[in-house]
């Protein structure tokens, strides 16, 4: 019988592979079992919570040794990398400035590059939960800003959970992610369309999601 795995929030596909024993989450997205969901999901980085991913048994493999002589045998594994990009409220990219991510029990203390992009390769099975501190002006002693990342905890901007998160991140209150339009999500929705001067009506639709995209990001 074949297993199967509901994806919970704040899961990637490479941990739940891993979980079940495969070292890269393609022994997952592209097995058969799968066809349905790879179709569902045509990027293996966004995946949803409720999505279910069938776990192939795993096969055996033999390989044919040469006597006498040394046997070479190479292991294929699979990096995962957290990546932020930083920018003012206006679009512009944030650069040359100094920032410290604390994440999967690691401490980078670094400049951020001309491209506002900042990446670090993740350890295995680590929580992947972290702080942020950015040092706007040079002279700073004390962070100019902090906030604290969950990474996987953002569904894409499809979901109305998505929306949610997105606009409590900016700072317009939708109450609890739970993918319900309540009336605090409404009044989170408005107050976004009222900022970028868009049609106030709560309803997240295509043009405020667009609108949520360029400002927040996918």
């Amino acid at each position: 019988m074949t297993l199967q795995h509901t994806v919970s929030q704040g899961e990637t596909l490479l941990r739940i592979a891993r979980q079940y024993g495969f070292r890269t989450s393609n022994g997952l997205y592209l097995h058969p079992l799968n066809a349905e969901f790879r179709s569902l999901r045509p990027d293996p980085n966004q995946i949803y919570p409720g999505d279910v991913i069938a776990i192939p048994a795993k096969v055996e493999k033999f390989m044919p040794l040469k006597t006498d002589s040394k046997n070479s045998f190479m292991v294929r594994d699979e990096k995962e990398f957290f990546r932020l990009k930083l920018a003012y409220e206006n679009g512009e990219q944030i650069t040359g400035k100094r920032i410290v991510l604390n994440i999967a029990g690691q401490t980078i203390d670094t400049v951020i590059a001309e491209d506002g992009l900042i990446e670090v390769e993740l350890t295995e099975n680590k929580t992947l939960t972290g702080q942020v501190d950015l040092y706007l002006n040079d002279e700073d002693t004390t962070p100019t800003k902090s906030f604290a990342i969950q990474v996987g905890h953002l569904d894409p901007i499809e979901t109305l959970s998505g929306v949610q998160g997105r606009c409590n991140l900016l700072g317009f209150d939708c109450g609890k992610v739970d993918g319900i339009n309540g009336s605090k999500t409404q009044t989170g929705v408005k107050a976004f369309q009222l900022a970028q001067q868009l049609q106030v009506d709560g309803i997240a639709g295509p043009i405020t999601k667009r609108r949520l995209v360029d400002v927040y990001g996918a």
